[in-house]
């Protein structure tokens, strides 16, 4: 390749990185894509390679971002890039809810990363990926692990992060079945003890209404206003009964990804978003 081929390719590659650094992943998709095709080797140019499946997999295109991080990690030598493309797999995979792959593929990153960096960050995924089925008391076991393997700030993040972990198992928490019983003595109240208020008021509006409604229409002895009146009555009484339950199962999981997203904005903070 001549050097005016290659002048071109470096100023697509800075171009590319500038609309990848400023979040405009699809067009750094295309700039990649580009690089790679007037190179003619893939596997010769990793770095692009790399951001190409990051692009993908941050525009939400999983499976052609496994492939192509998949590529990478079967064309690549062992050391930093493939160590980089299975950091990349194990993200997309934890994504898609394949936690034993995803796992997998950031244990194979730590063996075989030259840079330490590389492999810390490898085994600090390694030691996240239990949350993402919640279990709290290993992930904290795990990287109270690794911060007993590394000195210094990498230590202190890995304690930092399992204090964080250790966190899950004392969440607040609120009982479906209990929810959806106090919905059913008094309705709304269960979406009410889960913060919806403004829900739990309509839900009492509604059952209380159709309920009256239902007692006038008995009253006047009009029989099929009253059945009409009656199956809106159950509907709106068996739908606050549900709705308090469901109110108790979105608080517990907001309490979780809550405590997910205080995990990994601390990560973000010493690596950034990619």
């Amino acid at each position: 390749m001549g050097f005016a081929a290659l002048a071109f390719l470096a100023l697509l590659g800075n171009f590319a990185d500038q609309l990848y650094e400023n979040g405009d992943y699809r067009m750094a998709a295309l700039e990649y894509s580009r690089i790679l095709y007037e190179a003619g080797d893939t596997l010769g140019h990793s770095e692009e390679a790399l951001k190409l499946a990051r692009c993908r997999h941050l525009l939400g295109e999983m499976e052609a971002s496994l492939s192509l991080y998949t590529f990478l990690i079967e064309g690549l030598p062992e050391g930093d890039d493939r160590a980089k493309a299975l950091l990349g797999a194990g993200s997309v995979y934890a994504d898609l809810g394949f936690n034993t792959l995803s796992v997998d593929a950031y244990s194979e990153a730590a063996c075989i990363s030259v840079d330490s960096e590389l492999a810390y960050r490898s085994r600090l995924l390694e030691a996240l990926a239990p949350l993402h089925r919640f279990q709290w008391s290993r992930s904290s076991s795990e990287l109270l692990s690794v911060a007993q393997q590394w000195d210094g700030d990498r230590g202190l993040l890995a304690a930092e992060l399992s204090s964080l972990a250790s966190r899950g198992e004392h969440l607040p928490g609120r009982s479906p079945f209990w929810c959806g019983v106090a919905s059913a003595i008094l309705p709304g109240s269960g979406q009410m003890l889960c913060g919806h208020t403004s829900d739990g008021l309509i839900a009492f509006g509604m059952t209380v209404a159709t309920g009256a409604l239902l007692y006038v229409s008995i009253e006047e002895d009009n029989l099929s206003t009253s059945i009409l009146l009656g199956w809106l009555s159950f509907s709106f009484y068996g739908a606050n009964v549900y709705g308090g339950s469901r109110a108790a199962e979105y608080y517990n999981s907001t309490r979780r990804r809550e405590l997910l997203e205080e995990v990994y904005g601390r990560l973000d903070h010493r690596y950034g978003p990619d």
